[in-house]
């Protein structure tokens, strides 16, 4: 981790949850990082860290491959483009039909993983499959991030919010 405290921003993936937080939260603040937040009420991606070195940001994302992707897009990628000077720091969102029901159980809000289709009233949400967050396929077949309150179930044809990854087909 040494070498990566000279760059402009620091990233880590795993390490971060309860079981091995420590060692993580340990080895940081040994580095002169100060951490200003270690979980976020969120699925998938509730284990994650952010704190500042130097007045340099550093991100510290779940080991789930999924946490880390959704994580990432929320939390990295807005701070990079702000940094690179863009006026536009957040992904475009749009407003989808829930073409199937869409449920997020649990407290913490959800980000989760669908695809969108376009038809002559505007678009269609569905979810990818399974929403777990080792589930890489989910990720990689999404074009988008539904975003959905805890404990909702969203039946067909109500409006969901999507954080758009990719434009739809």
């Amino acid at each position: 981790m040494q070498w990566g405290l000279t760059a402009d921003v620091l990233v880590t993936s795993a390490g971060v949850s309860s079981a091995s937080s420590i060692l993580v939260r340990d080895a940081l603040e040994r580095c002169g990082a100060e951490l200003h937040l270690w979980q976020v009420s969120m699925r998938p991606g509730k284990p994650i860290t952010f704190g500042t070195r130097a007045g340099r940001p550093v991100f510290g994302l779940p080991g789930n491959p999924v946490s880390a992707m959704v994580t990432f897009e929320l939390f990295v990628r807005p701070a990079l483009r702000r940094m690179a000077g863009a006026r536009a720091v957040d992904r475009p969102r749009v407003r989808a039909r829930a073409l199937d029901a869409i449920a997020n159980p649990g407290f913490r809000r959800g980000y989760l993983r669908v695809t969108l289709t376009r038809d002559a009233i505007g678009y269609g949400a569905r979810l990818t499959g399974d929403q777990g967050s080792a589930i890489l396929r989910s990720m990689v077949m999404a074009d988008g991030l539904a975003v959905v309150a805890g404990d909702r179930r969203s039946p067909p044809a109500t409006a969901v919010d999507v954080i758009l990854l990719r434009a739809p087909n």
